[in-house]
């Protein structure tokens, strides 16, 4: 039998409670069955009421209280049982009675309330939840629409709304408003709303935007709050604003500023000086753009590069600052060659504007001493190949035959490619001058192997001949020849007289005289021819006189037979 306690013209909440006993489970089934759900205690007021108005049972009565999860939680919300909303009795909760250190029984894991007791009425307990006991319902008061933007709140026999920010009115059907004139519209800008619960209403939002080429000075959107202002002041647009760029080293920099110093839509155009290019952009001419950045990073100037230098084969090359700028403009490179070479070109390049060097590179070749070469009759000997004099070769020198040696006999190659000592001269020998005999005359020639001089009359090789006038004979030697040490081969002779003699016997004479005078003109006159005849042949012969040596120093043979035959 249920005992109904309605309590008429109060919309709240009303009590029922059972005339059976029942266990925990039971009851709760129970009462969400013929009502909402099991009561669920919120205040004291509301257990001062409960415990004035049920009447006395034995067994007490089962709450909407039970432990879940080691949670006290009320069923009918599903919400933990915060400590100011417990009215434990006091010992409570014990999970039983405690025998020892012990507890006996089964856990207690439901609660019911003290009603009309004695000690602590209106208290809780821990029970099992097995138990029987009268179960204590409720239907509540709050409808649907009870409370329109807020949470109803249950009272005894009646409820009341507890409004959500932003909202009032008896059933928080009123919400609060924001001033739509404090909503300025900037310059360069608008302004769009989205309204949730009505024009410029709480929970209304308002976001600015700016024109392109401009930027809000506070990003973040208005909204209207329960205090009927608006979050924030209203910002304003403002033109974009790009980094400040600056000219870069060694170039330089020009700007365009339409609408004020490196702002939307200024354009800056960058050059190098010489002997520098741009690098690290994409373009040389920057705009600023509407998002408050350049449309490329800015350039630097960067020196040109000539090409790499080869290795120099002997040599070393030696340039100026670090290996990154070694062969950049304006760097320079200097040559050198190891020992026993000599540099072919310039010591020193330069890289230039154009990206070249200022030069042909050089190279490193060999020194070498110039062929020592002198005159005809200088003989030379080396100790290398005339086309490989290097350092430290040497040279010797001789002269042909008929010639004197005048200078160093040898010389050296030197580091330099110079030699150690002047080339020496061949200079021709030769005889000293001959005078005619008296009553003779000399006649000379050189042979095909006397050196030409204009120097020595009388070279190494020549041959004088010797005669004598009518009348006289040669007295000595017919000839001369000058040998290789400057001297005559033999002392010149001399020119005497002819003297012919007669030696007649007595008789002879006697008998010549005897013959007349005719017969001693005839003989005389025979005599006198006979002596011109013989000295014109001397004369011929020696006109007619051959060298047939070869020799030097041999005076050339004379063959001549006897007195008679030769003249004959």
């Amino acid at each position: 039998m249920i005992l109904p306690c309605m309590w008429t013209g109060v919309e709240g909440w009303s009590y029922y409670y059972s005339d059976t006993t029942m266990n925990w489970t039971q009851a709760r089934a129970w009462c969400r069955e013929s009502y909402t759900d099991m009561v669920a205690i919120q205040n004291q007021e509301e257990i001062e009421h409960l415990n004035k108005w049920l009447p006395k049972r034995k067994t007490y009565y089962w709450i909407g209280i039970r432990k879940i999860d080691d949670v006290w939680t009320w069923v009918g919300t599903g919400k933990a049982l915060t400590q100011e909303a417990t009215s434990w009795a006091q010992g409570e909760p014990n999970n039983g009675k405690i025998v020892g250190t012990q507890s006996k029984g089964s856990n207690e894991d439901c609660v019911e309330m003290y009603i009309k007791r004695k000690y602590q009425p209106g208290k809780w307990n821990d029970e099992r939840c097995s138990k029987l006991k009268t179960a204590v319902c409720y239907t509540a008061a709050c409808k649907n629409d009870s409370c329109l933007y807020g949470e109803c709140v249950e009272t005894i026999n009646s409820h009341k709304c507890d409004c959500f920010e932003g909202f009032y009115g008896e059933k928080c059907e009123k919400v609060v408003k924001c001033s739509q004139d404090e909503l300025i519209v900037p310059h360069n800008g608008s302004v769009h709303c989205n309204h949730t619960y009505g024009s410029h209403t709480f929970g209304s939002t308002c976001q600015y935007s700016c024109e392109e080429g401009f930027q809000l000075s506070m990003q973040r959107p208005l909204r209207c709050t329960a205090s009927k202002t608006w979050s924030e002041q209203p910002p304003t647009c403002e033109l974009v604003q790009c980094q400040r760029l600056s000219s870069p080293a060694k170039g330089s920099m020009r700007c365009s500023n339409p609408q004020g110093p490196f702002t939307y839509q200024s354009t800056c155009t960058f050059a190098c000086n010489e002997g520098y290019i741009l690098t690290g952009s994409m373009t040389n001419t920057l705009q600023c753009e509407a998002s408050g950045s350049w449309n490329s990073s800015q350039p630097i100037c960067a020196a040109v590069r000539c090409p790499d230098l080869q290795d120099l084969e002997n040599g070393d090359i030696s340039c100026g600052g670090d290996a990154d700028v070694r062969f950049s403009y304006g760097n320079s490179c200097s040559f050198s060659c190891a020992p026993g070479y000599h540099l072919l070109g310039p010591s020193r390049v330069t890289c230039t504007s154009a990206a070249k060097w200022s030069e042909q590179m050089p190279r490193c070749e060999a020194v070498t001493c110039q062929i020592p070469n002198g005159d005809e009759s200088l003989i030379t000997q080396c100790s290398n190949p005339l086309n490989e004099l290097r350092p430290n070769s040497t040279c010797t020198f001789s002269c042909s035959p008929g010639f004197e040696l005048h200078g160093t006999h040898t010389t050296v190659c030197s580091d330099d490619g110079q030699w150690s000592d002047i080339i020496p001269t061949c200079k021709a020998q030769g005889c000293t001058e001959l005078q005619n005999p008296a009553n003779g005359q000399i006649r000379c020639s050189n042979s095909s192997s006397s050196p030409d001089s204009a120097e020595i009359t009388h070279p190494v090789g020549s041959l004088c001949l010797f005669s004598c006038d009518e009348g006289y004979e040669v007295e000595g030697a017919f000839s001369t020849k000058c040998t290789h040490l400057g001297q005559w081969s033999s002392k010149p002779p001399t020119c005497t007289g002819i003297c012919i003699s007669f030696t007649l016997k007595p008789q002879s004479t006697l008998m010549a005289l005897t013959s007349g005078v005719a017969t001693g003109g005839v003989a005389l006159i025979s005599g006198l021819s006979l002596v011109v005849w013989i000295l014109k042949r001397l004369r011929q012969k020696a006109s007619k006189f051959e060298l047939n040596s070869n020799s030097e120093t041999d005076t050339p043979p004379q063959v001549y037979k006897s007195s008679f035959d030769s003249l004959i």
